[in-house]
């Protein structure tokens, strides 16, 4: 059992991204000088609180993601794990993908060539097929670069589908800074929003331009990497012939 806190895949594909999203709401701390705090004691209280509130960030990203990844996957034509797969996917050449399919039905009894041409039953097993392919990768191969793309996938979906809290959070950000400029007459809140605002439209431009193809880039490059790690660790689990004594 791991004695740390939080787990890689946690820190970069949950934690990393909520401190991205939540990082506008700084800028009415800095613009009202909310960050002195007179002694340790209320140092270490604010810390704690705030790292709560960051880590139910996390989570809640987290469910946003996983609701957003059906249709971010329609929209690619499929989840990428079985995509790979097809004969039309140019990532695997053929013997790899029949590579592939003989370990999967090895290992697990899941026959994806003989129902080739019924694509409802061929996503059905290819698709269980990769779930306990995930769940071998875990066992034999925990620290296999398929994890660490695993976790950049994870950290992209989720920024990608909470790039709208992000948004909202700027513009709250940048209205408070306003408002408070405009109520106390002092320069220092006013720069902070007009940095609010242009954080605010950058997310916007960004998320509908960059960030779809950088998803599903980083998906397509965990799908390859998982199912390579898979065909790695299958091969050096098999049995190595025994040599004939002389």
């Amino acid at each position: 059992m791991s004695t740390s806190l939080f787990d890689p895949y946690e820190i970069r594909a949950r934690l990393i991204p909520a401190a991205f999203v939540a990082s506008p709401l700084l800028l009415p701390i800095v613009a009202f000088r909310l960050v002195a705090l007179s002694t340790l004691t209320s140092t270490a209280i604010a810390t704690g609180v705030l790292l709560i509130l960051l880590y139910a960030l996390s989570l809640f990203l987290a469910f946003l993601g996983r609701r957003a990844e059906p249709a971010l996957w329609q929209s690619w034509g499929g989840p990428p794990s079985l995509t790979v797969l097809t004969e039309a996917d140019k990532t695997f050449p053929a013997i790899t993908k029949q590579t592939i399919r003989d370990e999967v039905r090895r290992l697990y009894n899941i026959d994806l060539t003989s129902v080739a041409a019924e694509p409802n039953v061929w996503r059905e097993r290819a698709t269980e097929a990769f779930r306990l392919v995930r769940q071998y990768l875990r066992q034999q191969s925990p620290t296999g670069i398929w994890s660490v793309h695993n976790a950049e996938y994870g950290a992209i979906r989720n920024i990608l589908a909470s790039a709208w809290v992000c948004f909202a959070f700027a513009l709250a950000a940048a209205v408070a800074c306003a408002v408070g400029w405009w109520m106390d007459g002092k320069p220092l809140p006013g720069a902070p929003a007009i940095v609010g605002l242009t954080i605010a439209a950058v997310v916007v431009v960004v998320r509908c331009t960059i960030l779809p193809r950088l998803a599903r880039s980083i998906a397509f490059g965990y799908a390859e990497s998982a199912w390579s790690c898979f065909l790695n660790a299958a091969k050096l689990s098999q049995p190595q012939p025994q040599e004939s004594p002389k």
